[in-house]
């Protein structure tokens, strides 16, 4: 059984959701630390999200997460 690593670390919960996306559409599983702690503190708090994978996946992950999903104006219909 592998380790749980960090991948992505962010102060935004969107941003580490668009990455658990990324990896779920190529069915690599991931799990967000700190994902509701604003939600039972009585005050907001400036939080760092942690996005975890299996140590197995990470150069898989991180290939993935590297990927430029834009494109150039040529290609655009």
């Amino acid at each position: 059984m592998s380790e749980l690593v960090t991948l992505l670390r962010s102060s935004y919960l969107y941003e580490v959701e668009i990455a658990k996306s990324k990896l779920a559409s190529r069915d690599i599983p991931s799990y967000v630390k700190n994902e509701f702690v604003n939600n039972v503190a009585v005050f907001p708090m400036s939080q760092n999200y942690v996005l975890l994978i299996s140590e197995n996946d990470l150069e898989e992950a991180r290939k993935i997460l590297e990927e430029d999903d834009t494109l150039d104006e040529t290609e655009m219909l």
